[in-house]
């Protein structure tokens, strides 16, 4: 791990102020993609995006939890919510789907050192609060193939990483976002 620029295949981490609200996000490059280090916690201003359990707390601690149509849109200007393809590019650089869950988790290392992608397991809103330490569920950008869906990422601390779930646009799950 370097957190020299000069090498596209470094590790780094930085950080981005969201110039919608101040937010400020831990950043981390890996391999040649640049991601949030934190769930998205950008407030919508509307009921499509929740803190979990309806507590303000649980956004500083896990983002805040979107509505499917609504994660399409939430990342700041210069960043997107990531493609199911630009998941699996960010985990075949950590060594494959089948290791990258530790890699990923809050204090993973590679080769001794701390990762820092320090994905959570913030649950979901699916008609009640679910989840919350358990599983972490992650929009993506990429179509589900049934009528308002899209594809997500299950994560399961110490378990595994999934690449091919489908959720209703309904549901209310975390957020990542990629560099443009």
């Amino acid at each position: 791990m370097s957190c020299s620029d000069d090498n596209p295949e470094s590790t780094s981490v930085n950080q981005f102020t969201d110039p919608r609200d101040g937010q400020v996000y831990s950043i981390i490059t890996i391999g040649t993609q640049t991601w949030f280090a934190e769930n998205l916690k950008y407030d919508i201003g509307d009921a499509t995006s929740v803190c979990y359990d309806d507590v303000s707390s649980n956004c500083f601690t896990y983002g805040r939890l979107y509505e499917g149509v609504a994660a399409q849109t939430a990342c700041p200007e210069g960043w997107h919510l990531p493609s199911i393809d630009e998941w699996q590019t960010l985990f075949d650089y950590l060594g494959g789907t089948e290791v990258a869950h530790v890699f990923v988790a809050p204090f993973g290392e590679q080769q001794g050192e701390e990762i820092g992608f320090n994905l959570l397991a913030a649950g979901r809103y699916f008609a009640s609060f679910k989840d919350v330490t358990t599983h972490g569920y992650y929009y993506t950008s990429t179509d589900g193939g049934l009528p308002n869906s899209y594809k997500y990422l299950t994560f399961k601390p110490e378990e595994f990483v999934s690449l091919n779930a489908t959720a209703s646009s309904n549901i209310k799950q975390s957020c990542r976002c990629v560099k443009d």
